[in-house]
């Protein structure tokens, strides 16, 4: 079966995906051309944004894709209304400078439904900048529309299993629904899982680290099982690279079927996925079963 985001929820990502605090992300050298428009703006190099802790916080990461970044050597915190008081020339310079880092939020035309409701400035190439400023000139049905094209191409296909009969009754309001808060990661909906309780619920929004993860499968009374890879339902299975970093989790409810959520942002759905194509998912990866084997 494939899901689709209710309009409230792409309601809620049309007012979250772009942020209101505008970043700009520049190359060595390309600062000289901005000389002369820096005033009422902060601009400091990018190893000291990359470790502030006002800029570390998820849902700017998501957003702007810092993982993707490439050669900036500074960064421009911005008002929104800063790039609105630019010259279209220095405006198009700093927006083509976002497509050469390839930072997050630049989109192909074509996942724009209209592009006549973008500023001329906007448009680099085949590829449209966002910026807070211009995303709330555009209509909503627009927004709506070109969130829901990305999503679909980029994010997240839909694509999962019907909700089993003998699903954990704590699961079944979140199975095969998508999620509006950044960072909801893999580790968080596998720890809701073994929780067991809806009352945990909180914890599907928050953004699990490995320790995390391990010690709250621990208090759980979950430990590493290693005699076979045969799965019993409520284990979990971690898949684990050869640094020991864990890159995924998630919870077994039974018959080749998990708990799954693949991704932190707000555009990842928590779904009823397959054994087999987890399996296939994270087949380069070694697989380790933790088990409450207190049974």
């Amino acid at each position: 079966m494939i899901i689709v985001p209710s309009n409230e929820i792409l309601q809620q990502w049309v007012e979250d995906y772009v942020p209101k605090k505008d970043l700009f992300f520049i190359a060595e050298g390309d600062t000289e051309k901005l000389q002369g428009h820096l005033r009422n703006v902060l601009i400091m190099p990018s190893t000291e944004f990359f470790n502030h802790t006002s800029y570390t916080q998820i849902e700017l990461m998501n957003s702007y894709e810092y993982w993707n970044i490439k050669n900036a050597s500074h960064v421009i915190v911005a008002q929104q209304d800063w790039i609105v008081s630019l010259t279209e020339e220095i405006c198009t310079f700093l927006l083509q400078c976002q497509v050469k880092t390839e930072r997050g939020m630049v989109l192909p035309t074509t996942f724009i439904a209209d592009l006549s409701d973008v500023p001329n400035a906007y448009i680099i190439d085949d590829s449209v900048v966002l910026q807070r400023s211009m995303w709330e000139g555009m209509s909503q049905s627009n927004k709506k529309m070109t969130i829901k094209k990305m999503v679909a191409e980029w994010w997240e296909d839909g694509v999962c299993e019907e909700i089993p009969e003998k699903l954990p009754p704590h699961l079944l309001p979140y199975a095969n629904t998508y999620a509006t808060t950044a960072g909801a990661n893999c580790l968080a909906a596998t720890l809701y899982g073994v929780s067991g309780e809806e009352k945990n619920d909180w914890l599907l929004q928050e953004w699990v680290h490995q320790q995390a993860l391990l010690n709250g499968l621990k208090q759980c009374g979950y430990e590493a099982y290693e005699q076979d890879e045969k799965l019993v339902s409520d284990d979990v299975v971690v898949w684990i690279d050869n640094d020991e970093v864990i890159q995924h989790a998630s919870y077994y409810v039974g018959n080749g079927l998990f708990f799954n959520k693949q991704g932190q942002t707000i555009f990842n759905a928590w779904k009823i996925r397959k054994k087999a194509d987890l399996m296939k998912d994270w087949e380069t990866m070694q697989m380790k079963i933790y088990r409450y084997l207190d049974k």
